[in-house]
């Protein structure tokens, strides 16, 4: 499970970060024609609104699944180990439950948006087919914490064996490996 995981967020990730990409183009190039032509690119707060939502929500599972968010852990790192691995867990089931009735709910507006036949201003595009892309980023965001879970779950279980979780690495063992590779 873990690798299908990891190969969806890696997957959506690079989604995302064409849609930055694009972003950037099209700002760019909306901003040029605006100051050269005097002649903006219709639908550019349609796109940048839009894609912005997209990189979010495409982007939060493998921020999540790679440990690379902000953490703020200056308590718990004073515990042993075992405790920081149950709070990683407890804190894991509860970033799955409540990301799972956020998808829910994102579901639930896609319908009504759909619907409703809600569209963008400029570009008129159906508001309800980005609304169902956030609910999927979301899905697999709460699926990420469930890997977590597991893999925490395996390691109190196991406290004296290895665990084979490369995304449960600490920071200072991350830093290690540099410092010993650039030293080869």
């Amino acid at each position: 499970m873990e690798g299908m995981i990891e190969k969806i967020t890696k997957w959506l990730h690079n989604i995302a970060e064409v849609i930055l990409l694009l972003i950037m183009l099209w700002i760019t190039f909306d901003v040029l024609g605006r100051w050269l032509f005097n002649h903006p690119i219709k639908g550019t707060v349609d796109f940048t609104e839009l894609g912005l939502s997209m990189v979010v929500f495409l982007s939060l599972a493998y921020t999540h699944l790679h440990k690379v968010h902000v953490t703020i852990d200056f308590v718990v790192e004073k515990f042993s180990e075992k405790v920081q691995w149950i709070f990683e867990c407890v804190i894991n089931v509860i970033i799955a439950a409540v990301l799972s009735v956020v998808a829910w709910s994102l579901v639930m507006n896609s319908q009504r948006l759909l619907h409703s036949n809600t569209v963008t201003a400029d570009l008129y595009l159906p508001v309800y087919l980005f609304v169902i892309i956030a609910a999927i980023g979301t899905v697999v965001f709460a699926l990420s914490a469930v890997s977590h879970i597991v893999a925490y779950s395996k390691k109190i279980i196991n406290i004296n064996k290895p665990i084979e979780n490369k995304h449960l690495v600490s920071n200072e063992s991350r830093i290690q490996e540099v410092v010993n590779s650039n030293e080869s």
